[in-house]
């Protein structure tokens, strides 16, 4: 956060992701902040209005903000929200309201569930005084023209689009829909300014020895999958220009130098002419800088994969999932196997490592489905991977499947989340318990490296030993717990990255 407090600021915007409450955090140390924050303190600075961001990333407890609040006193704040975070969010929320605040929550979790912040009580009192769904920068600067009585102001609330709230019953209640913005260009780039980058930079130096800032081309994601959760930006597909993109690229590499960028799209390259013309608009404004993205095996072309090697593309991650097609199928995945195995031996070709997400534990996987996943990691050999045993969020088609056997109830405020690789969403399966599935995903790392050494990976005979007593003890360990009896409630827990 810049600025120390000099000034009373319109509004400030909160990111509540500690780290240091946050154990796979500080054993992974990616931080990035949400671009999300920064598109809407653009927004918002581009008409007019003052802008903090109160960044818990590098802070200790919540006292911080406490003091903060009581010091800068700012009539907003807005606080966006994870699932992951959704506890940080609220009770940085109660210190704002009880500073006198209005409070309002956006992001991922808000919009699916908002309820779970809009009926939430701190001391009798609703936390929450408003929920924007879905995009969020016309929405919340129509907001602050109603608070400030600036632009064109709302006589009510519900006449702002893009809102839920609470009726005089304190029932949540939704405003009509907003159309989603058509033309991205038309957002100025991310205040990165307002947020203290060395200390980012500090902190990525460390833990690797370079560090990453984010990115984002496109919005939403025009594909199906059945666990997939897409709250804010939807099923659409939207994309900045190429050039404007490469601009930004250009202003980031002047401006902050750092060593990678970190593309988030859900997917990178749905528009099959948008790469290539990408690649030319970063190479003629001289915008080069090594980045990793997502796509999918289907989209993976020769064509498109050596746009992205030449624009600077490194790593891509592929959501892999399952080398079952019987279980991509039933994940609506839009996938096949032999375009996994595809897209693998490309990528190995042009240049570019690969990065995969395996899962597990979907319903109607069984034995024969994860040793297909053990054949598809031997084959492709990608160059990391990491593994999820499933996990059904709310809003998805996987919840909705399962949601007669979840083992909590809604309105349980307990069962937040308190870390990110926490997962509390259960629910009852008819077969293999949780502890069958994690030496499943110990067993998928252990074939993984020993697919390496018979690729010819060079290692000394100790850590030979180890990778190869490894996997003939994984194997007889899973292949027992596949056989006993036991719980059939999983404990969920994504994988790092997810």
């Amino acid at each position: 956060m810049k600025g120390k407090g000099l000034m009373r600021p319109d509004i400030t915007l909160v990111h509540p992701l500690f780290i240091s409450k946050d154990p796979m955090e500080q054993r992974l140390m990616t931080p990035y902040f949400p671009l999300g924050l920064m598109y809407l303190a653009a927004v918002l600075r581009q008409h007019g209005y003052t802008v903090e961001m109160f960044d818990c990333t590098f802070r200790e407890d919540y006292t911080e903000f406490d003091a903060y609040m009581q010091r800068v006193k700012p009539r907003v704040v807005g606080i966006t929200s994870l699932i992951t975070v959704r506890r940080h969010a609220l009770i940085l929320g109660e210190i704002a309201k009880r500073h006198g605040a209005t409070v309002i929550y956006g992001g991922p979790d808000p919009t699916g569930v908002p309820e779970r912040y809009l009926t939430y009580r701190s001391g009798g009192e609703f936390v929450a005084d408003l929920v924007v769904f879905d995009e969020g920068e016309l929405t919340l600067l129509d907001v602050m023209n109603t608070l400030y009585r600036r632009g064109n102001p709302a006589e009510d609330w519900r006449d702002i689009p893009g809102l839920r709230l609470r009726d005089d019953e304190g029932r949540v209640v939704a405003t009509a829909p907003r159309p989603l913005i058509a033309d991205l260009d038309t957002l100025p780039f991310p205040a990165r300014d307002l947020v203290d980058m060395d200390a980012y930079r500090r902190a990525w130096k460390a833990a690797h020895g370079y560090w990453s800032l984010s990115l984002i081309n496109t919005r939403g994601c025009p594909y199906a999958c059945a666990w997939c959760q897409k709250a804010v930006f939807g099923r659409t597909y939207r994309s900045r220009s190429p050039e404007n993109s490469a601009e930004e690229m250009r202003l980031i590499k002047e401006t902050y130098a750092p060593d990678m960028l970190r593309i988030v799209d859900d997917i990178t390259g749905v528009r099959r002419t948008w790469v290539p013309q990408w690649r030319d608009a970063i190479l003629a404004r001289d915008a080069r800088i090594p980045f990793e993205c997502l796509t999918r095996v289907n989209l993976a072309t020769e064509e498109m994969l050596t746009a992205l090697k030449e624009a600077g593309c490194v790593k891509i991650y592929f959501g892999a999932e399952s080398g079952s097609q019987k279980v991509l199928d039933a994940m609506q995945k839009g996938a096949r196997v032999e375009q996994i195995e595809r897209a693998a031996a490309l990528c190995k070709r042009i240049g570019i490592r690969t990065y995969f997400f395996m899962m597990v534990g979907y319903p109607g996987e069984e034995w024969e489905d994860l040793l297909a996943s053990v054949r598809l990691l031997r084959k492709t050999l990608p160059d990391e991977f990491s593994t999820t045993i499933a996990y059904p969020l709310p809003g998805t088609k996987f919840y909705e499947q399962v949601r007669d056997r979840l083992l909590f109830q809604t309105d349980e405020w307990h069962l937040d989340w308190e870390y990110t690789a926490q997962n509390r969403l259960l629910f009852q399966r008819d077969r293999y318990n949780t502890r069958f599935y994690r030496w499943v995903v110990r067993w998928f790392h252990k074939e993984w490296e020993d697919a390496w050494l018979s690729a010819g990976k060079r290692v000394d005979w100790r850590e030979r030993l180890k990778i190869k007593v490894g996997v003939w003890a994984m194997r007889l360990m899973v292949r027992l717990l596949a056989h006993l009896p036991g719980a059939t409630t999983i404990r969920f827990q994504p994988a790092p990255g997810r």
